[in-house]
This record gives C-alpha cells, structure tokens and sequence, in this order.
C-alpha cells in the first residue's frame, strides 16, 4: 500500500514569513547594536567588516566577527540535520523542534548575556539565525530570506517587473507577500534597535513571545490539515481507499 503524503507546508505559510522576518530583523539590531557592531544574520556585513578591519591593519577587531560567521554555519547545519529522515521521524515535528531550539538559545543568551563574553552571544545569536534562516526560506512557491533583504529586495522588483509589463497574477501575489517581508524585516529591526537602547541585553527576551507566536502557528496549521489517505497501488485514483475511510457511508449502501 503506498502512503500520499503530500499535504501543505505549514513552514511555507505567509503569516510564518513575516514573522520570520520580523524576528530576523530584531536579531541583527539587537545583535549589532549591543554587541559591538557584529551581525547575527547579514553575514554578508560581517564579512565586509572583517575584511576592512584586516586591511585596516585591525587585527584584533577583525576577529570578533569570526564566531558569528563560524556559528551561523554550524545554524545551516543544525538545520539540515532535522531535515534528515531520522531525525525528522524521532521529532515528529522538526519545524517546531527549530523553533523550540533558537527560543531556548535566545532565552539563555538573556539569562547569562551580562556574564558570559560577547563573542559566545554573538556567536549563540548566529547559531540561531543559521537555522532559522535554512529551515524557513521559503513562502508558497517562492524562496525569500528571513535574516537579510537583498534578495528579498531584487525578488520584489522582478515581481513588480512582471506585474506591470505581463500583467501576471501570480507576480503580483508573490509582490505583495515580498513587500510584507521586507516591511517586517525593517520593523524588526527598529523594534530591535530601540529595545536594545533601552533595556541593554535583556531585550533579547523580546523574541521569545514571537518565537512562540510561531510554535502556536505551526501546531494550529498542523492540525487543521487532515490525515493523508492511504493509497493502494492498483487504486490510484483513491476510490477504494476513499470508501475504507468513510465505513459508515459503505455500510448504508450495503445494506440497502
């Protein structure tokens, strides 16, 4: 009997974009701003950084982006690993296994930010923009990047391109989930800025209401999509098994 598992990806849903992205946006503010100008996401930044500190004959600066970029690719990692079949079957859910695992490391860094050194939050904060950005890039039928906006920005006017010389639908819509994106990212990252002014490094726990946020989206979306029905292999249009799911319809039919 084979199994049709095709079924809608919750992770894939425009409301988890936006909040992705919103939360991407607060991480690099807050990491930049309170943590001596090192990005947890725009890696891109970081590296930019580091290279005109080095040219710059600023050695020791051009090292305290290292952990960030280090981490950020142990994140990808982590994040491929809960793709992987065994894992994925061990967690039932690895999507809220990834979000579960960058609150628990965000909440950490505001416990022990005062007392731990500035590389190893900088580098927690990256781990966690890694995963976050390789486990949630994709909304609908569209890739998009919840830790930075170039290619959200480039993406958005190939759509508004398309939108207004082809008169495509589906170029608007994905020009409208793009701008909904960036919008976030760019809200977030005030909101991450201003709380990090005011409240220093606690203003990290910010994140975690919006990570659960999300952990409630994920878990709402996945019950509110029904089981897959089993298939048999010489019934591939599902009748068969479409009468086994509903005994009691076959039974009134047998009957009469």
């Amino acid at each position: 009997m084979n199994v049709d598992t095709e079924r809608p990806d919750p992770t894939r849903a425009l409301p988890i974009a936006v909040l992705m992205s919103f939360l991407g946006g607060f991480l690099d503010a807050y990491s930049y701003v309170g943590w001596g100008g090192v990005f947890a996401g725009a890696q891109s930044g970081n590296i930019i950084l580091m290279a005109i500190a080095m040219a710059q004959g600023h050695w020791f600066a051009a090292t305290r982006h290292l952990p960030s970029i280090l981490a950020f690719g142990l994140g990808v990692v982590a994040a491929e690993t809960l793709r992987m079949p065994r894992p994925a079957s061990l967690l039932r859910r690895p999507d809220i296994a990834a979000l579960a695992l960058e609150a628990t490391a965000l909440l950490v860094i505001g416990l022990l930010s005062p007392a731990v050194p500035a590389a190893l939050v900088t580098a927690v904060l990256a781990f966690a923009a890694g995963l976050q950005l390789s486990y949630f890039g994709r909304v609908h039928g569209w890739t998009y990047n919840s830790t930075m906006t170039t290619g959200n920005l480039r993406n958005l006017i190939e759509a508004m391109t398309g939108m207004a010389f082809r008169r495509d639908h589906a170029a608007q819509t994905q020009a409208i989930a793009l701008s909904m994106v960036i919008a976030a990212f760019a809200a977030g990252a005030g909101i991450g800025g201003l709380a990090t002014c005011r409240f220093q490094a606690h203003a990290i726990w910010m994140a975690i209401p919006v990570l659960s946020l999300g952990i409630r989206m994920l878990s709402t979306s996945s019950r509110s999509i029904a089981p897959p029905v089993p298939r048999r292999a010489d019934d591939p249009q599902g009748i068969a098994s479409a009468t086994l799911a509903s005994p009691g319809r076959n039974s009134a039919e047998t009957r009469a």
